[in-house]
């Protein structure tokens, strides 16, 4: 019942961190796995919710760790994002039939593409903050319960990580000719 819940976010928040679906979806069994032996250790101080993604948070920031001091190339094969978005029923990666069409989504997914690399490229506290408040949709309150910072320090650090992607979208697009 719990996979069926909340196994597209937690999903979702493995995969923008590790950037290769497969990955994602391995670590996510085991955040599952995890969750259910620790499940005794759960308190009720929070919501169910908040205490998965704090576990998913540190399961994704430990395995980004040990991927960079092996090495690991962090880039999203085709094939993964292909699969992720046939999954989420997602169909802007397919070409549309007219011209006018295409080419929108072929936009849509550079601006995409711009604003992922952005996100990817801030710090641990920035990115963490804006992946729960901006992409997943939670509160202040439930984004500093996970973080465990307080609601404060959630809206400043969203606010400096917000000024920071509009520069680094910006000099993308400078460099890009747009």
């Amino acid at each position: 019942m719990l996979i069926a819940r909340y196994e597209r976010r937690v999903i979702g928040l493995c995969f923008r961190h590790l950037r290769q679906y497969e990955d994602a979806c391995d670590l996510a069994q085991e955040v599952f796995v995890q969750v259910f032996k620790r499940l005794k250790d759960f308190e009720g101080r929070s919501s169910f919710s908040t205490w998965l993604y704090r576990v998913t948070l540190n399961a994704c920031y430990n395995r980004y760790r040990f991927q960079q001091a092996k090495g690991r190339n962090s880039t999203r094969s085709l094939e993964g994002i292909l699969e992720a978005s046939e999954r989420q029923g997602d169909t802007s990666l397919m070409m549309r039939s007219d011209d006018a069409g295409a080419l929108k989504a072929m936009e849509s997914q550079e601006t995409e593409s711009q604003v992922r690399s952005a996100i990817a490229g801030l710090s641990q506290r920035y990115r963490g903050t804006v992946e729960l408040v901006d992409i997943e949709g939670l509160s202040y309150t439930e984004a500093s319960e996970i973080l465990e910072i307080s609601v404060n320090t959630v809206r400043s650090r969203l606010s400096r990580a917000r000024r920071i992607l509009k520069g680094k979208i910006e000099k993308m697009r400078k460099r890009l000719g747009e």
